[in-house]
């Protein structure tokens, strides 16, 4: 048995006897759904300056500018479907077990595979929509 099959094997049964999971993904679980990620080669800094948040706080120019690459595809992460990593993640949910997803994307994907909204945190907020700084409007 290859070392590969044998890891395959080894998370398989580790994933069997947990009662409660908690996922944690980044970018490479959304790159095989054409997304790409933020800091290889010809990923998303390769082609943008990142807009630091304070940068975005403080100015309106700025904040259009994100916007724009959040709501326009730019950036390349709206419209893509989930792969098969996102499914996985859904039928853990649907068995009960997995309890949440951390992420650190933005681009809904484990929303849309069938994980519900509120099961999956997001550290860096979704490029699906805007919430006002100031008066909390979505």
């Amino acid at each position: 048995m290859s070392e590969k099959s044998a890891n395959r094997r080894d998370l398989a049964q580790i994933l069997r006897s947990a009662e409660r999971i908690v996922a944690f993904t980044g970018a490479g679980i959304s790159t095989e759904s054409g997304i790409p990620d933020f800091r290889s080669p010809g990923g998303v800094w390769s082609r943008m300056k990142p807009i630091l948040f304070q940068d975005f706080v403080n100015s309106e120019d700025k904040r259009r500018e994100s916007w724009a690459r959040a709501f326009q595809g730019r950036a390349g992460w709206t419209g893509r479907e989930p792969n098969a990593g996102h499914y996985a993640l859904a039928r853990l949910w649907e068995s009960g077990r997995l309890t949440a997803v951390i992420t650190q994307n933005v681009d809904n994907l484990h929303q849309h595979s069938g994980i519900p909204a509120d099961r999956v945190i997001e550290l860096h907020g979704n490029a699906s929509y805007a919430t006002c700084l100031a008066c909390g409007l979505r």
